[in-house]
């Protein structure tokens, strides 16, 4: 079968809670060559609140169909079977503009109406700009780059957006001299996938789950301690790096020995760095005077136990998104 390559977009009406609402999934369908194919807009009824600010003609995205018109289209259901053959049909290869969040705006779809996952990559055409030329620009601005005159296009209808996304390949391909299949095998690097980012949603409601039990331990008093061998405010400054169970269980082992663990440096407190370092540019200003500055190894030593190994991040983490919503924001 002949490849396809697939180049499109997607407008949403509202991102709420970092869940975007698809309003229009956009696409233009081409061979190797660039000859259009098909193109088409799939215009479609949110099932949500929309964002007054993308419907007034002077904000910084003004949507390309009216509210009403919007509302007056079926949702995402309607077009599920159509937009998951469209980005998996054999032989077909897909691009986008960022395309990391459109990745995301439809596994946000599907979740909002309890459809299964549609299980695809897609080449990120920003990324490969921004490579070869060393220049970070919007799409408008990649066209402004490549003085590509796009009059007769709109910005943030999919569709047209979909043609610029085309254009801007094109004068990839021109550029390297490259036809857009090889431009696309020297690619790789570029591909974004519904797993990776179904991965990274969970990694990040993961954090934010744990971050909020460690602070839970904050500016508190533990009433019931253990011991009391720490006496004070404690600052601790550990590597982000630390697997996060780990972080909570030293922070845990303060707490749970007398100190009071606080967000920010104040005066008369311990700040525990993770290394040995001096950090003699902290230690020598004026606001620090009364801070007792001491590594890790030496926390435990107070403690008269040894220092944990430490433990990187592991990626096998529990999926606690659906037991707990709040923390997927």
């Amino acid at each position: 079968m002949k490849e396809t390559y697939l180049f499109f977009d997607i407008e949403c009406a509202n991102n709420i809670k970092a869940e975007g609402y698809i309003c229009s999934f956009g696409y233009v369908l081409c061979d190797g060559d660039f000859n259009i194919i098909k193109k088409e807009d799939l215009v479609m009824n949110p099932k949500a609140p929309f964002d007054e600010g993308l419907l007034k003609p002077n904000g910084p995205c003004f949507l390309a169909y009216t509210k009403e018109y919007f509302l007056s289209q079926p949702d995402f259901t309607f077009f599920y079977d159509k937009i998951k053959e469209l980005l998996t049909a054999p032989d077909r290869y897909s691009v986008g503009f960022a395309v990391e969040n459109d990745i995301d705006f439809i596994i946000c779809a599907c979740k909002h109406f309890d459809l299964d996952y549609i299980d695809f990559e897609s080449y990120d055409s920003r990324a490969m700009a921004t490579s070869l030329n060393n220049v970070q620009n919007s799409l408008s601005g990649w066209m402004t780059f490549y003085k590509e005159d796009v009059k007769n296009l709109t910005a943030h209808n999919s569709c047209d957006d979909a043609m610029m996304t085309l254009l801007l390949v094109k004068n990839i391909c021109r550029q390297k001299s490259i036809s857009l299949s090889d431009l696309l095998l020297q690619s790789k690097e570029n591909i974004r996938s519904v797993k990776n980012a179904l991965e990274t949603r969970k990694m990040k409601t993961y954090r934010k789950y744990m971050y909020s039990q460690i602070e839970s331990l904050y500016n508190i008093r533990c009433l019931h301690a253990k011991s009391r061998k720490l006496k004070g405010k404690f600052k601790l400054a550990l590597n982000p790096q630390r697997d996060l169970e780990q972080i909570y269980e030293i922070n845990s082992i303060v707490y749970e020995n007398g100190g009071i663990l606080v967000r920010k440096i104040v005066p008369g407190c311990t700040f525990v760095m993770e290394d040995s370092r001096e950090h003699e540019e902290w230690m020598e200003q004026p606001r620090y005077s009364s801070v007792n500055f001491i590594n890790l190894n030496k926390l435990f030593d107070l403690l008269g136990t040894a220092e944990p190994e430490f433990r990187y991040q592991s990626h096998d983490i529990p999926d606690i998104e659906e037991q707990i919503q709040y923390y997927s924001v």
